[in-house]
């Protein structure tokens, strides 16, 4: 068995930022990514779930570069992106394109639909204008949108429409790895699954591979191989889609899937009611993260980071996963 081809990996990637707590006073330090590893292989999504403010989205921004780690690796075609001057960067950048969250604030609204298209072009490449104008049109033909589309702008149409738009432009530049950031989020639950159908038939299309960052697990159930579950920056939990859904090992884990609605009777589970809120980033507590809501925990958590360690087929960070499981 031949292994897969890897496109993009990440070896503990880490961006702290320094946060101001007044004047005369130290600055702070949040760990907003704290040692992040996965591997992207060509047509695979890897999905990676958690709350608000566990570091999803600045994961992101060091996907697309748009922000420079403060440690760590991040491999792609032979570069670390990590500290790469500015000629590696310009290489490597076409090769990873974004979908933001929301549709209405992601797209020029003075620019129509045919210009928004062809810019990535015109910035990256030597396409005549002609060129540029065709390859733009066969791209909005290949995301359902219609070629009088073409000169129109972007408040002309529905959010749905528009995110195809944003799909179309991120796909210009046939990239290798696509970073969708709660895609489908600020859409209509109709229009959810017409988007997730759009991106699943271009990925088996054209082979991308893509990161897609998400809170909402019954969206991640439908389009994910892998899941890779964060806290606080680190990762709790990572493993093949099947083995997250049928039987989760970290706490935390089963917590998200516990409160995910199910229509069918026999796949719901018993809430689990987590206490507290999510610890700042500038002050978390000692030993495991989520020790101060976590049923489980014992004196050896609050005092013990527990590692992200092989368990039954996934990783898991959990001193007690062979009990809990």
């Amino acid at each position: 068995m031949t292994t897969p081809h890897v496109l993009l990996e990440a070896k503990n990637l880490s961006k702290h930022y320094a946060v101001s707590q007044g004047w005369l006073k130290p600055k702070a330090r949040a760990r907003a990514l704290d040692g992040v590893s996965f591997v992207l292989t060509p047509g695979k999504t890897l999905a990676v779930v958690g709350e608000s403010g566990c570091g999803k989205s600045t994961l992101a921004r060091q996907i697309v570069m748009i922000e420079a780690p403060t440690g760590g690796e991040l491999w792609m075609d032979g570069i670390n992106i990590a500290n790469a001057d500015q000629s590696a960067l310009k290489h490597v950048r076409p090769m990873v394109q974004m979908v933001f969250q929301n549709p209405y604030a992601s797209l020029n609204p003075r620019k129509k639909v045919g210009a928004i298209l062809e810019e990535p072009l015109a910035i990256n490449t030597g396409h005549a204008k002609s060129e540029r104008m065709e390859r733009a049109q066969a791209m909005m033909a290949k995301v359902g949108l219609r070629p009088e589309h073409y000169g129109r702008y972007p408040h002309m149409f529905s959010g749905g429409q528009r995110q195809r738009i944003a799909i179309a432009r991120a796909l210009m530049l046939n990239p290798k790895v696509i970073v969708a950031d709660e895609p489908v989020s600020a859409l209509d639950v109709s229009i959810q699954a017409q988007v997730l159908n759009l991106l699943m038939d271009l990925q088996e299309a054209s082979d991308v591979a893509y990161l897609f960052i998400s809170h909402n697990l019954t969206v991640v159930e439908m389009i994910a191989d892998e899941v890779l579950v964060m806290y606080l920056g680190k990762t709790v939990e990572h493993g093949a889609k099947h083995q997250i859904f049928s039987r989760p090992m970290h706490p935390y884990t089963r917590a998200l899937l516990a409160s995910t609605p199910r229509i069918d009777p026999a796949q719901r589970q018993k809430k689990i009611i987590l206490n507290g809120e999510l610890p700042s980033p500038l002050a978390p507590p000692p030993g495991c993260a989520f020790n101060n809501r976590c049923p489980h925990a014992t004196e050896r958590c609050r005092v013990e980071i527990p590692l992200l360690e092989p368990f039954e087929g996934r990783l898991v960070a959990c001193h007690h996963v062979a009990d809990i499981g």
